[in-house]
């Protein structure tokens, strides 16, 4: 899937800007766009977040964020 068919706040005209988005939401093996799973622990207030490829079952990365 390119990169202008998915919808962002920001405008990604800079080549540099559009492979870095493509990068981040596309398979690096098969280039299926990501599946986002989000889990919530409210008992260390953290949100974890992980990227999968659904044709693939690659995860590709695994964040942990902060609740405020």
């Amino acid at each position: 899937m390119e990169a202008n068919k998915i919808q962002y706040f920001e405008k990604a005209d800079v080549p540099r800007h559009r492979e870095f988005i493509i990068s981040q939401n596309n398979c690096v093996l098969c280039g299926t766009v990501l599946e986002l799973k989000h889990t919530t622990d409210k008992s260390v207030d953290e949100v974890k977040e992980e990227a999968f490829c659904p044709h693939c079952d690659v995860k590709t990365r695994s964040r942990n964020h902060v609740l405020n």
